[in-house]
Order: C-alpha cells, then structure tokens, then sequence
C-alpha cells in the first residue's frame, strides 16, 4: 500500500516488518498432525478501506430537519465465508463468532499514531454463505490522531482481524507493509504487539453504534446487542 510521503509513522510497519526485524525470530515449531491442530472455520477473503459520507436522512411527518455538511467515515470491511465443522454437519448457522479488530491510523505526527481496537460478536452466521463484518472510525477520532478531517484510506497502513469461537481462534487475517498472513500462529501477522507499536485505543465503532445501522442489512452478519 503506498502511502503519502507527508506520514512519516509508516516507517513503523516498513520497518516493523523487515526482514531483519525478524531475522532473530527463532523458526516456529511444526505442530504435530494430530488432533492438536487449529481448526479454520472462518474463511477471511479480503477486507476492504474505504471512506463513507455520513448518511442523510430525510424525515417527514413535522420533525425539524437539521441540514449539516456529511462527514468523511473509515470503513473497515472484511468478507468472509463460515465453513462447516465436521464436528457439527447438520448445523446451519454459527450462533456466535467474536471479531477482534487492530487497524493501524496513520499520523504526520508520531505521538498521535494509534492502534485502534474492537471486538464485535457477531450472531447466527451462516454456514457456507459470503457475509461481511465491519468497524469505522469516526469523523471526530480521524480528526483527534490526524489532524485533519478528511478521511482517506491511505490513513490506514496496516489491519487485522482476528475470529474466535469459544475463546479459541478459527479465523485470521492481517495485512502490513505489503505482506498479508492468514495464519495466526505466524508472528509477522501480529504486528500489534511488536515493542515498536503506537499505543492501542478501543475506538472503532461497530456497525449499530454509527449512522449506517439501518443500512445494508442482509449485507452484513449480525451483531450482537451489548
């Protein structure tokens, strides 16, 4: 992903994943062919950036309108496909898989850099049916980290997402510098917890908690209440 030359913090996940940022990792050892080994139930495609105006509404009915200029909104989407357990062939959906999301938000400024979270847990998933999860980040928190409030996807230089079911993993994805890793025993995906990384902030929203909840609903998996 290339990036404005003005972001001076992408020199972290250039060189956070380096070759010689690694060369000191020891191999991973080899997990034994045996019931030990993971199980991927969560099939992660792509996740798409992109930006999203403010949805405008038009209401009826006596209430006062209140006309504003829309906002610029990050949207972080993944698309993915639930796969069936052989453990459990007659099931039809999943009845809760929880999303962990780590999105890296640019800054001209150092300090300002973020590693923005959240977990969402999605209800019901269907088996063997393309859906989508998604997060944003606020007009106001694009504002706080960067500086400014226009919202661009290129703010964004690294992502992940991490499935589980039951506490265990069943599905990743993770895209930096370039390089994307869908296996979540390799460290190079977990860019995160490298000692070089900004501070971690639990501000992306899930999908109910933004203007666009009304929208596109057979789009995405649903989302449980909190």
């Amino acid at each position: 992903m290339k990036l404005p030359s003005r972001f001076a913090i992408v020199a972290f996940a250039l060189a956070g994943l380096s070759a010689s940022a690694w060369a000191q990792t020891p191999p991973a050892k080899k997990e034994p062919e045996a019931s030990g080994k993971k199980e991927k139930l969560v099939d992660i495609k792509d996740i798409k950036i992109q930006v999203q105006k403010t949805p405008d509404f038009t209401l009826k009915g006596g209430t006062t309108d209140k006309r504003v200029r829309p906002k610029d909104w990050i949207e972080i989407e993944p698309e993915f496909k639930t796969l069936r357990s052989p453990m459990d062939k007659k099931a039809e959906v999943v009845p809760e898989l929880t999303f962990k999301y780590y999105v890296f938000l640019n800054s001209s400024v150092r300090e300002n850099a973020r590693i923005l979270t959240a977990e969402v847990i999605h209800t019901n998933v269907p088996i063997d049916e393309v859906t989508h999860s998604v997060v944003y980040i606020s007009p106001s928190t694009i504002l706080r980290v960067t500086g400014k409030p226009e919202g661009n996807a290129t703010l964004v230089s690294a992502y992940a997402v991490e499935v589980t079911k039951n506490g265990e993993v069943v599905g990743f994805f993770s895209k930096a510098g370039g390089a994307t890793v869908d296996n979540p025993s390799d460290p190079k995906g977990k860019w995160w917890e490298m000692k070089t990384a900004p501070a971690q902030e639990p501000a992306l929203l899930s999908k109910p908690q933004t203007p666009f909840a009304p929208l596109w609903g057979d789009f995405h998996a649903d989302v449980k209440a909190k």
